[in-house]
């Protein structure tokens, strides 16, 4: 039975302008429950139309949803208690069927992590922008796409993706297995291709001040990627951790230590072991070089899958690779190549292109271990390129 005109609803308080503009601005126009951006529409094409609801988390009447005698009228108009929502969570936390999966202290939590994150992500400074590196290739018979929102997720708070900084040099499938002799020269000669394409000009015309990398390849690809970038940019590079799943650096101390053994003779091939993600053994050498090999190895205490975790990880992987470079081209002065075997993480791929340097190192020859081919075969060389 409707009310009649005698017996009125009372009328609720509106919220001064101050007070809706303090809740809109600490959840940026977006919704504190699903995030989603509530100016705008895409179906009607109304760029400004207002599609929020300031919702109270307690009621502004006593019979209203969470309501209370006290605090009803108290924090009717207090941003504290106000929260900007769009339209389908607005009818969820003030239903009559729904309003009771939704108590007081679970909408504060809620309200208070969406807009401690936006706190965080709009206090960047403007100088903090980077342009972003996605390589994915594949990985055996699975593909390694570089999802672009968890790119942009591992950023925050440091960076930010610039605009249009988004660099893709993913290659799509060719068709081509990595037991293939041919896979290895035609995936880094359309990596070559895209870098030179895509960002070294920038780099050299000023363009692009930062960069951020994020690859999931093969080894030898990356290794390939970091001599392309090399140690004048700046670059930051990622490792995509197992557990907890995803590309931000792991806050724990840096649990990374490596061993450097040296070979007993300087004479014959020179090979190099990097045994970070998993131990290799010396036969493994032996089968792709001859018995005359001389061995050096660099290799990680504990040697696991998910070892790179923090960046000062990844810092102590570049100093004692470069240390090790440095070692044996002053042993090995008169060898053509350095022969590299590798079983280590993607970032420490990138890392080790990166610090190679083609005057002070000897060119190194890239060894993929494939099951395949039942041992490890030579996949590209990393020389000096022009």
């Amino acid at each position: 039975m409707a009310a009649s005109a005698d017996v009125a609803r009372p009328k609720r308080p509106a919220i001064p302008p101050n007070v809706r503009a303090i809740v809109w601005a600490r959840s940026a126009g977006r919704c504190a429950f699903c995030n989603k951006l509530l100016i705008g529409d895409l179906l009607s094409g109304k760029s400004d139309l207002n599609a929020a609801y300031i919702a109270h988390i307690v009621a502004d009447a006593p019979k209203g949803a969470r309501g209370n005698k006290v605090l009803s009228a108290r924090l009717s108009k207090d941003p504290a208690n106000l929260m900007l929502l769009c339209d389908v969570h607005h009818r969820l936390i003030d239903g009559h069927d729904t309003r009771g999966e939704y108590p007081a202290d679970l909408l504060r939590r809620l309200k208070e992590e969406h807009e401690t994150r936006i706190e965080a992500v709009t206090s960047i400074h403007r100088d903090a922008s980077c342009h972003v590196i996605r390589y994915g290739a594949g990985i055996g018979r699975n593909e390694s796409p570089v999802n672009v929102d968890a790119v942009k997720s591992a950023l925050l708070p440091e960076f930010y993706p610039a605009h249009g900084g988004m660099i893709d040099l993913d290659i799509p499938d060719l068709g081509i297995p990595d037991h293939d002799p041919s896979y290895w020269p035609v995936h880094q000669k359309s990596l070559r291709d895209k870098y030179f394409e895509r960002v070294k000009g920038r780099l050299e015309r000023g363009e692009i001040s930062r960069l951020a990398v994020f690859g999931l390849a093969p080894i030898p690809l990356l290794i390939e990627l970091g001599r392309l970038i090399s140690d004048i940019s700046e670059a930051h590079v990622r490792q995509l951790l197992r557990e907890p799943k995803g590309w931000k650096w792991d806050k724990a101390d840096p649990l990374l230590k490596l061993e450097v053994a040296q070979a007993p003779k300087v004479h014959g091939k020179v090979a190099l072991k990097l045994g970070v993600s998993a131990a290799i053994g010396d036969e493994r050498v032996f089968e792709a070089l001859g018995d005359d090999a001389s061995i050096w190895s660099l290799s990680a205490v504990a040697a696991h899958n998910d070892i790179m975790r923090t960046p000062e990880d990844l810092r102590i992987w570049r100093q004692e690779v470069r240390r090790v470079l440095e070692a044996i081209k002053v042993h090995h002065s008169s060898a053509d190549f350095l022969h590299v075997f590798p079983a280590i993480p993607v970032s420490a791929a990138v890392e080790l292109g990166r610090v190679w340097m083609p005057k002070a190192h000897l060119p190194m020859r890239i060894y993929d271990h494939n099951r395949a081919l039942g041992g490890s075969r030579p996949t590209l060389d990393i020389v000096h390129q022009a």
